[in-house]
């Protein structure tokens, strides 16, 4: 349902990123004393609201007089027992006080305007030029009433209590079929006091996004918290039952504010609308101060030149005057270029370059991946072998790869190797960390055997064996983990013998070539694969 996003009372707009227009609603708390209700204008204010409002009714113009058992208050309200006819002759507001009133309200600076229960009050307010007309909640089934309102052109407010979704459509609907283009809604919970948990807040962005209109709030609720937070959720209009003071009999005072509460709630509400703003990433205004405290590269103890940087000399600390912490794995590894006093911010001019031979081992050594990598690694991946233990759906395109290579030069989350011959170079599989995370000391881990002839010999072993050294000693990660098919068995029985055990908790499974197949997780601690290695080592 299409509508406007505002509406515009005395020239004021009212809607999402203008201030909330707050209503002082006056009732009955006047107890029929004139003198008691310009008073009420004036405490109104004094408290700094936009508006005043009354209501337009007489005890005939809204029931009958009747003593008959339906006419009577019951269910626990706050006046059970009497006649309706006899509380609206009590709480009624006289029409000939009203064009004074409005005078009043409008030499202070603020609005008024009036609930009209009937036709003729309709047409008794378009007589004073109320800048805007309302609708009760007990009146937005009244379908000619709202019709009546509509047809006048001036902007429209409903109260939605007690309504359904259906009922509130009908009236708004109607009223723009009568003329109305300007509509807002109001939640409402029509009961006297309202009890918190039965305002259901939750509803104003709702109706906004149904109605696409300015949505507010008249509360009846005891209190200020609940209109403020409605401020919070959205809300562009607040309307509250106002008394000079609770301590005075009177059909509503009850569940009315006095002026230093109504003043609390407006305060309160002119500072919840600034915190809302609007979406926002980034530094603020205030934050700009506070940005050089953020965490960036440090030397933490003293660095001779030519030494590598580790986990023990290069931490991610505050202040943020070094590189950012992003870089922390591309700078471990290399080494300085320079003597680095304990306490200065890693900068580039600091960093070697990165060792060009890569990592070595005995048999094989893991070099960084390239350009000119980009057809063997395709070729590896489309072999049906390897595509069909892999999560992927299906292999790479080399345009694919050629992007994730391009890729992977802006990432510090990920590093991938060339597994190579140390006798001819000879390229023959491919191993690396991805979802690199310094702060948890955590990665992902990956391998592949793309050449037939090196697979089970020893090759992945030996090549994992390097890479762990590589993650655990130079990126100082604490845990790598891996996903793959529970029935790929020759791969399982690889990682528990370099020391991974399964995480039950991570079990899965993933759909592939077009059936599901079970997958499962496994985790290697660093304490495992160090013992193992001193094992190893001790062995040999």
């Amino acid at each position: 349902m299409t509508g406007a996003p505002f509406i515009t009372i005395n020239g004021r707009r009212i809607g999402k990123g203008h201030p909330v227009y707050v209503i002082a609603e006056i009732s009955a708390n006047h107890n029929q004393n004139f003198e008691e209700a310009v008073r009420l204008i004036e405490a109104a204010k004094e408290a700094g609201v936009d508006a005043v409002k009354l209501q337009t009714y007489t005890a005939d113009t809204l029931t009958i007089r009747s003593d008959k058992e339906c006419f009577r208050i019951s269910g626990g309200t706050l006046w059970d027992g009497k006649t309706l006819y006899d509380l609206y002759g009590e709480a009624y507001t006289p029409w000939e006080w009203q064009p004074k009133l409005k005078e009043v309200a409008n030499r202070l600076g603020m609005d008024l305007f009036s609930t009209a229960f009937d036709p003729t009050a309709v047409d008794f307010l378009e007589s004073l030029d109320v800048p805007v007309h309302k609708v009760a909640s007990f009146e937005n089934v009244d379908i000619p009433l709202i019709r009546k309102m509509a047809g006048t052109g001036r902007p429209l407010i409903i109260s939605t209590g007690m309504a359904t979704l259906p009922e509130i459509e009908e009236a708004v609907s109607s009223a723009r079929a009568a003329g109305a283009r300007e509509i807002a809604l109001l939640k409402c919970t029509s009961a006297y006091p309202a009890p918190p948990d039965e305002t259901h807040l939750s509803t104003i962005p709702h109706l906004e996004d149904v109605f696409h209109v300015p949505v507010g709030l008249s509360d009846h609720t005891l209190g200020v918290a609940v209109p403020i937070a409605a401020v919070a959720l959205g809300a562009s209009i607040v309307e509250k039952h106002f008394t000079l003071s609770r301590s005075i009999p009177g059909p509503d005072s009850v569940f009315s504010l006095e002026p230093h509460e109504l003043k609390e709630m407006v305060s309160a509400i002119r500072t919840v609308e600034k915190a809302v703003g609007s979406v926002h990433y980034g530094l603020s205004t205030q934050e700009t101060a506070s940005a050089s405290f953020r965490r960036s590269l440090f030397v933490v103890n003293n660095v001779k030149a030519g030494e590598v940087f580790t986990p023990g000399n290069v931490r991610s600390i505050r202040p943020a005057c070094g590189i950012h912490p992003r870089y922390l794995t591309e700078v471990l590894g290399r080494h300085a270029v320079c003597n680095i006093e304990r306490g200065t911010p890693v900068s580039w001019d600091l960093v070697g370059p990165p060792q060009s031979g890569g990592i070595r081992g005995e048999r094989v050594y893991l070099r960084p991946m390239c350009d000119q990598d980009t057809d063997v690694v395709v070729g590896w991946r489309n072999d049906p072998f390897i595509s069909g233990q892999s999560f992927s759906e299906r292999p790479p395109t080399r345009q694919e790869h050629e992007s994730f290579l391009a890729e992977l030069q802006r990432r510090s989350d990920r590093q991938e190797f060339i597994i190579a011959l140390q006798m001819d170079d000879r390229p023959i599989g491919q191993i690396g960390l991805s979802r690199i995370d310094p702060e948890h000391g955590r990665a992902e881990y990956g391998i592949l055997i793309g050449d037939h002839e090196f697979r089970g010999h020893n090759m992945a072993y030996e090549a994992s064996r390097q890479l762990f050294d590589h993650a655990f000693r130079t990126l100082g990660l604490r845990c790598v983990t891996l996903h793959l098919f529970s029935d790929n068995v020759p791969a399982r029985r690889l990682y528990e013998r370099l020391g991974f055990v399964e995480d039950p908790v991570a079990a899965g499974e993933r759909l592939k070539d077009g059936s599901t197949r079970p997958t499962m997780s496994m985790y290697l601690d660093r304490c495992v694969w160090e013992e193992r290695e001193s094992t190893c080592h001790s062995s040999a």
